[in-house]
Formats: structure tokens, C-alpha cells, sequence
């Protein structure tokens, strides 16, 4: 098949699918677009899709997340459109476009799909993500330079909670503080927006109101998505704190604010790693690679989980429920389900390397048979 690409935002998954995808046959065309996109109206992009479709015969068009304006230009031309999710939860305010039916949109967790096949959508399906071994295990590993007891590769998340909550009202704050320290304490499941409800929502716009008429208005994804992201950073500070102060942790992310440092002194701060060159020799050469899930993802297994172990690293997460259903814990990688379990579990795994070698060589081969590129993408081209 001849299909055109478009990555906005230098995907992580590009690079490999393009080149399973080319493998098996299929010409690609990759159109790196890097200007801001305005996901639902754009006539920049509008144009340039316009310019790329006259200039080829292209049997579908093909996306890592859901672009509504793709969508657009291939409703018009009748051309078919597939996309596969590596974000969790998708970053659309809505299912606008969604519907269209030259969609076919994959998502990688199954708590994602599952709410969108409930708006009566019936273009979308369940497909986790998919890892490239051979690419993983033919980086040279450097481990002198990324040698260390435990490391983390990610973000510590930013939350513009504490700046909402500052314009609350006293029970509109104590509630949202219920709601963190409720959430910080459960893993396996995710109340956040349950309990941050419409009527919620509206009260906190009628507050703004009251204090200013040109206040901005939060939506009900919008405060739901502050307090996920600021639960993730709390945990994901304390695990850091607290592991550090007793063994060697590097933590490889892009900056850290002023604030964050002083809270982290015991931490090898690394900067960012090149995600295609560095960041397998990170996971290679440590003892113990974390991965504390971000809250919004309800259930999937993130692609830094399996990168990890497609490295042939040891993988210490959070309880993930896929991750749960497709490897089997303590065998295959290990979950924690609080933060006091993860710092026992570090302790024993550091000192015990013939079961951690072990458990990660297992991970790799599940990794192996069970997460591969050409199956995905069989699937990801049925009935095309």
C-alpha cells in the first residue's frame, strides 16, 4: 500500500512503525510538520495536506493519535483514515470528527476505548502498543556514563492545580485536597472523574465569575486533568525523594524548576536523553528502571514501561491493570501498589541480581512474542 504519515509532534512511535511498515512492504511518505497545529481548524495545514495529496496516489492516511483536521481533508476526499493512540488520556476536549466513517481510531488503553465505544462510536478499537527489539537491543550501551542503582526517564508533570485552587472557595479547595490525598494512596483505580463532577465544575466557574466577569472558565477535563497531573508529580517526587537518600538515582528529564531541585537534592539530576540513542542505554545499564504511571492513564501500558523491558531492563511500575493482565508480576516485571511498597521492593530487587536478572530477561521475551510491530500493524491494516 502507498500511505501518507504526518507527525506533529516528533512521535515516539514514528520512526519504528515507518520502518515495520516499510519491511513489510508498504511505501511511506513521512511528513515531518513541525508548526503549531490547531487540531480542529487550520488552514495552514489544510493547504499543505491539500498540496501533498495532489502531488501522490496514497491508498490511506495514517497518524499516531487522532487529528480531527486529517480527519476533515480525508472525509472530503474519501480517503481513508487510520490512527493509533500512544497518548493516555487523548488530548481532545471532544469526540468532534471522531465519527466520521473514513476513521479507523486504535487505542492503546483499554479504558480509553471503552469510553469512547460508549458515545455509540463503532470506529474504534483496542490495540497496545507494539516494541522494536531489534532497533532497542542494537544500541551500544555506555556503562560508564549511564550506569546507575535506579533511574527514571520522564516528566514530573507541572500542575496549575495549587493556581486554580488559589481562587477557590474554602470547601471548593478542601474537596479537591480530599481528592488528592484519596488518589495518591490508590493504584488500580482512578476516581478523579468521577468525583470531579459537571456540577463541580460549574461551581468553581460561578466562583471565578463572582471575582472577575472575564475569569477564565475551567472545564470539568480541564480541573480533572490538574489534579491527575498534580497527583503524578507528587508521587513521582516522593518515590524520587525517598529512594535517593539511600541509593544512587539518576532522573533524565528535560528541566527541573528551582523549587524542585531543593526538594530533590539527593538526586543525579541527567537532563533529557535522545529517546532513539540514549534512552535504551539508560534502561540497559540500570540496576532498577521506575515507572510511576501517570494517573489520567487508566489502564494501559505505557511505552516507557515497554521500552524498558524491550531493553532487556528490569521494570519496576506502579500497578498498571494491563500490565497486570499481560505479564505476570514478580516474574516478569514487578508493580508496586504504594509508595512504601515500591521502596521495599527497590531494597530487594538491588540486593537480590540473579532474581532481577531474571525477572527482566522474562519481561524480554513476553516483550518479544507478544508485542511486535507486524502484528500490530496486521492489524492496524485489516480490511484495508
Amino acid at each position: 500500500m502507498n500511505i501518507l504519515l504526518y507527525d506533529f509532534l516528533n512521535s515516539y512511535i514514528q520512526h519504528d512503525l515507518i520502518y515495520f511498515l516499510q519491511k513489510m512492504g508498504h511505501k511511506c511518505n513521512n511528513v515531518n510538520y513541525h508548526k503549531e497545529v490547531d487540531k480542529y481548524n487550520d488552514d495552514a495545514f489544510f493547504e499543505r495536506m491539500e498540496k501533498d495529496l495532489k502531488e501522490g496516489s496514497y491508498d490511506l492516511v495514517l497518524t499516531t493519535n487522532f487529528w480531527p483536521i486529517v480527519a476533515k481533508v480525508c472525509k472530503k476526499h474519501d480517503l481513508k483514515y487510520i490512527s493509533w493512540f500512544f497518548d493516555s488520556p487523548p488530548n481532545l476536549p471532544t469526540a468532534e470528527c471522531m465519527e466520521f466513517s473514513c476513521n479507523t481510531i486504535f487505542f492503546f488503553a483499554r479504558a480509553d476505548y471503552e469510553t469512547y465505544k460508549k458515545m455509540g462510536l463503532d470506529n474504534v478499537h483496542y490495540l497496545p502498543l507494539a516494541v522494536n527489539t531489534e532497533r532497542l537491543r542494537s544500541v551500544k550501551t555506555d556503562y560508564a556514563k549511564y550506569g546507575a542503582e535506579i533511574s527514571f526517564v520522564g516528566k514530573l508533570y507541572e500542575s496549575m492545580l495549587p493556581a486554580f485552587m488559589s481562587h477557590m472557595t474554602e470547601y471548593q479547595r478542601g474537596y479537591l485536597d480530599g481528592v488528592v490525598k484519596v488518589q495518591l494512596q490508590l493504584y488500580g483505580g482512578y476516581i478523579v472523574d468521577d468525583v470531579v463532577t459537571e456540577e463541580f465544575a460549574q461551581s468553581v466557574r460561578d466562583r471565578y465569575l463572582s471575582l472577575s466577569e472575564t475569569a477564565v472558565q475551567l472545564t470539568k477535563k480541564e480541573i480533572s486533568w490538574a489534579v491527575a497531573s498534580y497527583v503524578t508529580h507528587l508521587e513521582r517526587m516522593t518515590l524520587l525523594s525517598i529512594l535517593s537518600k539511600k541509593h544512587q538515582l539518576k532522573l533524565y528529564t528535560f528541566e527541573l524548576t528551582e523549587d524542585e531541585k531543593r526538594m530533590l537534592p539527593d538526586v543525579d539530576f541527567c537532563g533529557s536523553v535522545n529517546y532513539l540513542t540514549e534512552m535504551p542505554q539508560v534502561f540497559v545499564a540500570s540496576k532498577i528502571n521506575l515507572c510511576p504511571v501517570l494517573k489520567a492513564n487508566r489502564s494501559g501500558i505505557p511505552l516507557r514501561a515497554m521500552d524498558i523491558m524491550g531493553c532487556g531492563g528490569f521494570l519496576l511500575s506502579s500497578y498498571q491493570s494491563e500490565l497486570y493482565e499481560y505479564f505476570i508480576d514478580g516474574e516478569e516485571c514487578v508493580m508496586y501498589t504504594s509508595l512504601e511498597d515500591a521502596v521495599e521492593k527497590a531494597e530487594f530487587y538491588l540486593w537480590n541480581e540473579d532474581i532481577r536478572a531474571r525477572i527482566a530477561c522474562a519481561g524480554y521475551e513476553k516483550i518479544l512474542t507478544d508485542f511486535r510491530y507486524e502484528d500490530r500493524i496486521e492489524e492496524l491494516l485489516k480490511g484495508c
